[in-house]
């Protein structure tokens, strides 16, 4: 089932959900389209092309956070995966 999504920027690696959606159903993104692998809940991210780990997430042009281990596109992109450090030095003991 094609599901809404919403993508500001194309350079962005996730989308947004705007609504419940299941492993199977399809997203259109500026990236085309994207099958999800997962479950994903309304307003959580999806992965729109693959991201390998350490690597930037960006929503809305803006660094967000970073993978804790590589993922295919159509996965769902939420802390189990993806590591912020927004706030502290990255990699410092707290």
């Amino acid at each position: 089932m094609l599901r809404k999504s919403m993508m500001i920027y194309p350079e962005d690696s996730v989308a947004m959900v705007l609504e419940d959606s299941k492993k199977g159903d399809v997203i259109q993104t500026p990236r085309g389209e994207v099958e999800l692998l997962e479950d994903i809940e309304f307003a959580h991210k999806v992965a729109v092309a693959p991201l390998a780990c350490g690597e930037p997430v960006i929503k809305y042009r803006e660094e967000i956070g970073y993978m804790l281990k590589a993922v295919p596109a159509g996965t769902w992109i939420h802390n189990h995966n993806m590591g912020c450090d927004r706030g502290k030095v990255r990699g410092a003991k707290i």
